[in-house]
């Protein structure tokens, strides 16, 4: 199964404050941590010109939970939650196509009896 978790994040003005060398060196860092975690896929996305909740989403992709866990404990080790430059506004997960997971599964099971 592939989950996408979507990470709402809020960037502090502190990051803002960074020159954009830095903010790239930064977002290399991540980079280099998702590679390392297996497979995590990131996608990012500014909101900021359309949301007041968060500026940005972070779209990770994986079929493994605990890759994905273990990249996000490694993330919290670094500047962007250290200094702060960011604060997680909220965290989604969801199954892509989990509905034909299910389907697969329960006729794989076969009937219930009374069905």
């Amino acid at each position: 199964m592939t989950y996408v978790v979507m990470n709402m994040l809020q960037f502090q003005p502190a990051w803002l404050r960074l020159e954009r060398g830095e903010r790239a060196r930064v977002w290399e860092t991540v980079r280099i941590l998702a590679a390392r975690a297996g497979e995590v896929r990131l996608r990012w996305f500014d909101t900021e010109a359309f949301c007041a909740d968060y500026s940005d989403i972070l779209f990770v992709e994986t079929e493994d939970l605990s890759g994905y866990y273990m990249f996000w404990e490694a993330v919290r080790d670094t500047e962007l939650f250290s200094v702060p430059y960011v604060e997680v506004k909220q965290i989604v997960i969801g199954v892509e196509d989990g509905f034909a997971a299910y389907d697969r599964a329960v006729a794989a099971q076969g009937p219930v009896a009374g069905e």
